[in-house]
């Protein structure tokens, strides 16, 4: 299968919603009364959406952008930061006028946290990846050419629901070389 490009971006499309995602995630705290059940909920809701854009939107209709990830994880593939960040300030005040942005907020963490995990678990010399070295070994096999499995990254909780998950036992041999070098 012939690489994509479509997704190629520049370091700054590439890293630019690292910095908006915290601020919009402030703002819609500062905004309103913190309500807490709606952080952990927000931060559920970006769990699920995060396993289905995985797995139903990148694995079935943008398979071939998306393998470009697979072949090379370090590589500046993805959406366009700014275009999420101007779709996440666009939703922050339907969240307000909702009395939902502690909800809201909570779902700009979980991507947040979707940011910095990802990045990590790619990247053998960050400081995060040896303290989510079982984050990462789960991920690993999800890049494994024919494992189809494994769609969540900061969680495998969707995974065991759906039962797409699939253990270092289970998962066919890789043929996709050592993840952390590529």
């Amino acid at each position: 299968m012939a690489l994509s490009k479509k997704w190629q971006l520049s370091a700054f499309d590439y890293h630019v919603d690292a910095f908006i995602v915290p601020c919009l995630a402030g703002a819609g705290l500062l905004l309103a009364p913190i309500v807490g059940w709606q952080i952990i909920l927000g931060i559920f809701m970006w769990s699920l959406t995060e396993y289905c854009l995985h797995r139903f939107l990148f694995h079935k209709y943008f398979r071939r952008d998306h393998w470009a990830h697979h072949v090379n994880p370090q590589a500046y593939i993805g959406i366009s930061g700014l275009y999420i960040g101007i779709i996440s300030a666009l939703m922050l005040g339907p969240a307000f006028m909702l009395g939902l942005t502690s909800l809201y907020s909570g779902y700009m963490l979980g991507y947040l946290a979707y940011l910095i995990l990802h990045f990590s678990m790619h990247r053998k010399h960050s400081r995060m990846y040896r303290l989510i070295i079982k984050l990462v070994r789960n991920h690993e096999l999800h890049h494994q050419k024919g494992v189809e499995k494994n769609f969540g990254v900061t969680s495998p909780l969707w995974d065991f629901v759906f039962r797409t998950y699939v253990s270092r036992k289970r998962a066919a041999p890789s043929t996709n070389g050592d993840f952390g070098r590529q």
